[in-house]
């Protein structure tokens, strides 16, 4: 069995979710913010960032953006990734990556700026950098998703969960859905999955019924 080391609406969700579309039995351990649970939980992940992700042979994971790559591959038959000899995989790993270090990276940069300078005083200016950082990179994502509906066009893979999890974080996802149509409609056939559905709402993440 899978064991998750989760906080609700984190990055881990990305990776239940992927867990939910596989099938796949898991144990959910809720990582408390601060506390004699947070301090055990630095022997696990010592840099104490969630999730980490502890495997059926007992060996642990951390980084989101791996862990749905590797469980993607893990169940070819569920059919969230293209196989390493497909066309699609180059563009299925360029957008993994892609909102990994982009745009997971500026959502962090918002949300918590003091982690990103010794001064307290840059604080305001971090965060309002990573606004606009984030204001491109789903311009970018945009442009390049088209009529979609999916990254992969017609193909729906595991980057879009990855994807969808990172877009509910937006600082105001309403103004992103009605700058960008084809990111909402995306965002939305994503949090519609039935597998998936549950999983956005117990993470408490943006959902129309």
């Amino acid at each position: 069995m899978f064991t998750l080391y989760m906080r609700s609406g984190s990055g881990s969700a990305a990776v239940e979710a992927i867990l939910a579309e596989c099938g796949v039995a898991i144990q959910l351990v809720d990582v408390p913010r601060d506390g004699q649970g947070f301090d055990n939980y630095l022997a696990i992940n010592p840099r104490g960032e969630v999730p980490s992700l502890r495997l059926p042979d007992n060996s642990l994971m951390t980084e989101s953006a791996a862990m749905v790559i590797y469980l993607a591959d893990l169940y070819p038959q569920v059919r969230l990734a293209p196989a390493a000899g497909s066309p699609l995989r180059a563009a299925y790993l360029r957008w993994m990556l892609y909102f990994a270090s982009a745009v997971y990276m500026a959502d962090l940069r918002y949300f918590y700026p003091a982690r990103h300078s010794v001064d307290p005083a840059a604080e305001a200016g971090i965060k309002a950098k990573a606004e606009i950082d984030l204001n491109r990179d789903f311009d970018i994502f945009a442009k390049a998703l088209g009529q979609g509906p999916y990254i992969l066009g017609e193909v729906f893979s595991a980057a879009d969960i990855y994807a969808a999890v990172l877009i509910s974080w937006a600082p105001d996802i309403e103004a992103v859905f009605a700058r960008h149509q084809n990111i909402k409609r995306h965002y939305e056939l994503v949090a519609a999955r039935p597998k998936i559905t549950p999983v956005w709402k117990s993470n408490s993440m943006f959902f129309h019924d």
